[in-house]
């Protein structure tokens, strides 16, 4: 077929032809020797008339679109969505990926205390939805240990930006051990085992379990402090109650109001990341945290760097 002399020549694929007339699909605006190529959510990626001949670069961008490039994750996309805390070996970290796209957890470390010494993560992909599931001692796994009695796990991306999780004392119900659950903004409650599926529905501690919870009101140092430009803070609560936690510059002004909501008994996180009530990044300095529960007022002193 003289015709195909041009798809031909210093070629050793095999090639197929209709006879012709051809017919012409016009789908995508397609004419006549129009070649498409598709990633693989089926996205057009190359549309391109090969009448003189294929490109020269065909076979590379097909390669690139089977192996798509991973793009790191994102702290805040990623983050510790459960963990159990029940005695060596069975303790367990959860990590889930809850962005559009795979991404890659290279750089990132995990540990019980801001040192961060123990995890770092190589090019570990962990897929949209997904999760990546870590028992201590195991290979390319955490080893600190996490307390029963109560523990924080430390998250932090390769720059440093920090987000963490508290780890209350281990409990049991109906003769299993529990886990505990979190959500985005790393709020947790106590929950039945789910390593690598979707987190289960918080459980109801009996009266002795509950007598696990604060018996005062505490507004924490955050941490980091200095910070640049998120950190965590983390408080306690006895009792069922209204909670309203501000940000203030010196000079007494509102710059950011975190929380104002009614909340339920027990120990609480929340992350500032150094903007206003505009969404605004404000500038370096030093701001009070001040905390407001039934007419009792917590503050602290929170240092901002640039």
């Amino acid at each position: 077929m003289s015709y195909s002399d041009n798809w031909t020549d210093d070629n050793d694929s095999p090639v197929c032809a209709d006879e012709s007339p051809f017919s012409i699909w016009s789908n995508w605006g397609a004419s006549q020797r129009d070649l498409f190529v598709v990633d693989l959510g089926g996205n057009v990626a190359l549309h391109q008339n090969v009448t003189s001949g294929l490109p020269d670069d065909l076979e590379e961008l097909i390669l690139s679109l089977l192996e798509p490039e991973i793009i790191p994750c994102e702290l805040g996309t990623v983050y510790v969505s459960e963990a159990q805390s029940s005695g060596d070996p069975e303790d367990y970290i959860e990590i889930h990926n809850s962005g559009d796209f795979d991404c890659s957890l290279e750089g990132f470390q995990l540990d019980d205390s801001e040192e961060l010494e123990d995890l770092t993560f190589g090019n570990l992909i962990i897929p949209t939805g997904g999760y990546w599931i870590g028992y201590e001692g195991q290979d390319s796994s955490f080893s600190s240990n996490l307390n029963s009695d109560g523990a924080a796990i430390i998250f932090a991306d390769p720059q440093g930006e920090i987000l963490s999780v508290v780890l209350e004392p281990s409990q049991e119900l109906d003769g299993i051990k529990l886990s505990q659950s979190y959500d985005l903004d790393g709020v947790g409650c106590h929950t039945y085992p789910s390593p690598g599926s979707e987190n289960g529905d918080c459980v109801t501690l009996d009266i002795d379990q509950r007598s696990l919870l604060p018996n005062d009101i505490t507004l924490y140092q955050n941490y980091p402090n200095p910070f640049n430009p998120l950190t965590t803070i983390k408080y306690d609560i006895p009792i069922n109650t209204m909670v309203a936690m501000t940000i203030f510059d010196l000079r007494g002004n509102v710059v950011r109001d975190l929380v104002n909501a009614y909340q339920k008994a027990g120990s609480k996180l929340v992350k500032w990341n150094g903007k206003n009530n505009d969404g605004m990044q404000v500038s370096a300095g030093m701001y009070l945290c001040r905390m407001q529960i039934d007419g009792l007022v917590k503050t602290k002193k929170m240092l901002l760097l640039k």
